[in-house]
């Protein structure tokens, strides 16, 4: 494990372009892997999330070609047959687990054979029930101890009618719509409840489009989908990344400068793309440029209270911010949040009071009153890639921050502490 100082901090102005979305590639990566030909994707993030999805995608027929550091051909899968067992590792990421666990009930096998689904220590501890009751349902023969990792599987899926439950991510919805496009028959999915994270449904319905599938979406719980569609492979640039754009926009505003985000993705469906609004609110000037975004520190900036229910992962680089604001940030509408890599509820305000916030929090929401005065200590990303890199930002307040555990930045930004020195930042590991 590694832990990072904050040295100095000498911020200027901020002018990034950011590498892709892991949430776009993720998307791309399954529907390319059942998709016929090539699929070519540019902009793709490099980080353990991506590499962890490829290798899952591969372990399971499909080509993977790296053209370059950024670009990627993938083979789609030719045979759904299982000619031996399989075992797929997830490593940290619960996406792959939601997604590839949806894919892999597609495969069968006269002989027996099962794939099998792992992760890391801290994945095994991250719920799994969801996707194994909907596979079920599906005809899906699937294993597994009380609904967490490891996961055997044996497909293939049936089609029917599934009853899923979404409430706590709908990263399970994302990955039955998925591999529903193959299933043998049509699918019926209806949810128990609303779909938590809204738009990162839209962001997979999308994607699906991209690719020529269809989602008959009858009201906000019922999803239908014909089976055995045909996917076409597509010549795909990666968008970038809208949460990695949050920890740059909040550096600026803690140096109290101003950061220009290039090639901003706008219109993205991804709740957390209207992050600059909440800043707005807060009293940040936000300029539209075009493909870019501009962020300027204006006055000092207020706590307000705001419902992050849509966009979960800025939670804790709005709560970094929130720290050195003028009264209570009130965040609501979060209990997702505990079934993370960490718990970024209970976690996030523990690291936050180490400095000395004034900080509290129930199960489905965080108060933090501002304009303390904080003290540099050690924080620990709890092994959690959010955690290390909204943490790390407080170091342009509080020079001799450090931060333990900071390479769970590799799961979804590796190049994070570079970013961070290239705008002004200087860190060194102890």
């Amino acid at each position: 494990m590694t832990d990072r100082i904050i040295v100095s901090s000498a911020i200027d102005s901020i002018d990034v372009r950011l590498p892709g979305s892991k949430y776009l590639a993720n998307r791309y990566i399954v529907l390319a892997a059942i998709s016929d030909g090539i699929t070519h994707l540019t902009n793709v993030p490099r980080n353990d999330d991506i590499l962890a999805a490829l290798s899952a995608i591969k372990a399971l027929g499909a080509g993977v070609e790296w053209l370059d550091q950024t670009s990627v051909n993938i083979h789609g899968i030719e045979s759904f047959e299982l000619t031996g067992d399989v075992v797929i590792d997830c490593h940290d990421s619960g996406t792959l687990a939601r997604f590839i666990t949806a894919l892999t009930g597609l495969f069968h096998s006269s002989a027996g054979h099962q794939i099998t689904i792992t992760g890391s220590k801290q994945m095994q501890s991250r719920p799994m029930q969801e996707s194994v009751s909907s596979l079920q349902n599906l005809g899906v023969t699937v294993e597994s101890e009380n609904g967490y990792l490891p996961i055997r599987v044996s497909g293939p899926i049936a089609g029917g009618t599934c009853q899923l439950d979404a409430s706590r991510s709908s990263q399970f919805l994302s990955g039955l719509l998925i591999a529903s496009l193959k299933s043998e028959k049509d699918t019926l999915i209806q949810l128990a409840s609303d779909a938590v994270s809204e738009s990162y449904v839209e962001l997979t319905l999308r994607a699906i489009e991209l690719f020529g599938g269809e989602v008959k979406r009858i009201n906000c719980r019922e999803f239908f989908i014909s089976g055995q569609q045909v996917l076409s492979a597509k010549a795909i640039e990666v968008r970038g990344d809208v949460v990695s754009s949050s920890y740059f926009l909040v550096a600026a505003l803690l140096a109290e400068t101003s950061c220009i985000i290039r090639g901003y993705h706008f219109d993205s469906p991804q709740g957390e793309a209207r992050f600059p609004q909440v800043l707005e609110r807060m009293g940040a000037k936000v300029y539209l440029m075009q493909d870019d975004l501009k962020v300027v520190y204006g006055s000092p900036l207020q706590g307000i209270e705001v419902d992050m229910g849509n966009m979960p992962d800025v939670v804790p680089t709005l709560a970094a911010l929130a720290c050195f604001a003028e009264g209570a940030t009130h965040i609501t509408n979060i209990a997702h949040l505990a079934y993370k890599e960490s718990n970024r509820i209970v976690d996030l305000c523990e690291q936050l009071k180490k400095l000395g916030a004034d900080c509290e929090f129930d199960e489905s929401s965080i108060t933090i009153r501002g304009s303390k005065q904080l003290t540099a200590a050690k924080v620990s990303s709890c092994h959690d890639h959010r955690l290390a890199m909204s943490l790390a930002l407080i170091g342009i307040k509080l020079n001799g921050l450090t931060i333990e555990s900071s390479e769970a930045v590799a799961k979804s930004f590796p190049d994070y502490w570079q970013y961070l020195e290239q705008v002004g930042m200087v860190t060194k590991v102890v």
